[in-house]
């Protein structure tokens, strides 16, 4: 890791942190009800389905459903090492769980209370967006494997699709009323940083020649 990806990466984590304890400390931040409001804005019959199906995307059963699909397709060119870390990114769920339980942000509008347990107390708290989390670490690390593994019109439409759903997934859950505007750029940043961890991971995973055909 050269110098300037060391502090980039130093600059982001020292960012999430600071982030993070604002978010524990005040339950709006002066650019959340602006942010809200300015998206609502935008309703219409179109945005509104837009916005509700990419959020669709990052419920437990569909993201479950992509991981399992992005996996079964790399096993089948038999990239071992690939399958496994596309499920590695779903760690990304108990990064949530866990910095939920940390921060304790309540959420803009309540949800249902209809589920218990682990998902109830992750569906509980605003900060940071599960949501926001999956699409970085799971679309940016299919991204990057699409770039290393796949070649002319099948990469770029990968990348493409890849990079439009993580850039609209944190709207989305700003305008649906899950999450403050607060939540969805920690959410950014903290899920960079891991997604930059896990690409690391693999890259001494391939230096290694762990899994080598």
């Amino acid at each position: 890791m050269n110098r300037k990806i060391a502090r980039a990466f130093m600059l982001m984590l020292a960012f999430a942190m600071l982030l993070s304890y604002a978010a524990s400390r005040f339950q709006v931040l002066p650019f959340d009800q602006k942010s809200y409001e300015e998206l609502q804005e935008e309703a219409s019959p179109l945005f509104d389905i837009l916005m509700k199906g990419v959020s669709y995307l990052g419920e437990l059963s569909i993201a479950t459903t992509l991981t399992v699909i992005a996996m079964l397709t790399f096993a089948t060119r038999r990239q071992w090492l690939e399958a496994i870390f596309i499920l590695a990114t779903t760690s990304s769920a108990l990064l949530a769980f866990v910095l939920k339980e940390l921060v304790h942000r309540t959420r803009p509008f309540p949800l249902g209370q209809n589920v218990t347990g682990i998902i109830q107390s992750i569906n509980q708290y605003s900060y940071p967006s599960g949501h926001v989390l999956f699409f970085v670490v799971f679309f940016g690390f299919l991204a990057y494997l699409a770039w290393i593994h796949f070649a002319g019109r099948v990469r770029v439409i990968i990348i493409a699709i890849c990079g439009a759903l993580t850039a609209m997934i944190g709207p989305s859950r700003v305008f649906l009323g899950a999450h403050w505007a607060s939540d969805v750029l920690g959410s950014y940043v903290i899920g960079a940083i891991w997604l930059f961890v896990l690409i690391l991971a693999y890259q001494w995973a391939i230096r290694r020649n762990i899994m080598s055909p």
